[in-house]
């Protein structure tokens, strides 16, 4: 493994099986890091070429110059980007998590011919009527509450089973890092994420993509079946007894999944080439 922090770029880890092997890329939510993806890792590094970032704010990408108008999901997705240059990485296979999921869908728009594929963990694609009081409780307890307590009372509402202890416990250990500065200016996206999600509802993912959903998720996969339902060309599998953040919960359950959609599309490739 390279960890690597170049000038002015996001803190990213590398693994490296060989130059010309399919590359995966790994975006994980607000308030979570490299180490969301700890069982992916362990999983895939063999398998692919890896690339794990830290989003602007989050984990070890901390005091990024900020030389653009208004924060926004373009941004962070422009900062991805901008590693994968550096990397001279082309294309790859995005896997997302969450908040995750809308920054991969923001880079399709901006760069869709680097992205070879698209997994959704906990795909967010709508307001549901949930999300709606989740977002306007906290636009409102962010002037009340500290963020840690507040980042707690909705992981308990987001994760809310004995089973989902595990996923629960890293993203409640991976905010603390933020400050209150970055809390403020990521809290500033939920003003946002109406408009956005209505905007990403209306616009099919054009990408080969797969969509993993715990059967417990109560928050976001009935709006991920209703948008599968309006496109039909991205495919929705369920984990039983799984939450929000599956690819924690359920690892093994997850990255086989995610293993036989992208090496699907691997071999369609390779039988196209020749």
């Amino acid at each position: 493994m390279n960890t690597i922090i170049p000038e002015e770029l996001l803190y990213f880890e590398l693994h490296r099986i060989e130059a010309d092997a399919p590359w995966m890329v790994f975006i994980h939510g607000a308030g979570g890091s490299t180490r969301t993806w700890k069982k992916q890792v362990s999983f895939f590094k063999g398998k692919f070429n890896l690339l794990l970032v830290d989003l602007r704010d989050h984990g070890e990408s901390k005091d990024l110059a900020e030389n653009f108008a208004g924060f926004g999901f373009d941004v962070v997705a422009s900062d991805v980007l901008h590693v994968m240059d550096s990397l001279d990485i082309r294309e790859a296979h995005f896997v997302g998590v969450s908040m995750g999921s809308l920054i991969i869908r923001h880079l399709e728009q901006m760069a869709p011919r680097r992205v070879s594929s698209i997994v959704l963990a906990g795909g967010i694609f709508k307001m549901s009527k949930k999300l709606k009081v989740l977002v306007a409780s906290a636009r409102v307890l962010t002037g009340i509450l500290p963020f840690q307590t507040l980042y707690r009372i909705f992981a308990l509402i987001l994760l809310p089973k004995n089973n989902h202890v595990a996923s629960r416990r890293v993203f409640i250990r991976e905010s603390q890092k933020l400050r209150k500065k970055e809390v403020k200016k990521w809290l500033s996206l939920l003003k946002k994420l109406n408009t956005t999600l209505k905007e990403m509802f209306n616009h099919r993912i054009m990408a080969p993509c797969l969509v993993v959903m715990g059967a417990e998720d109560h928050v976001f996969l009935k709006p991920a079946r209703e948008y599968v339902e309006r496109y039909g060309n991205v495919f929705l599998e369920t984990i039983e007894k799984c939450g929000h953040v599956c690819n924690i919960e359920s690892p093994a359950e997850f990255n086989r999944r995610c293993l036989n959609f992208i090496q699907g599309l691997e071999r369609k490739k390779l039988n196209t080439a020749q």
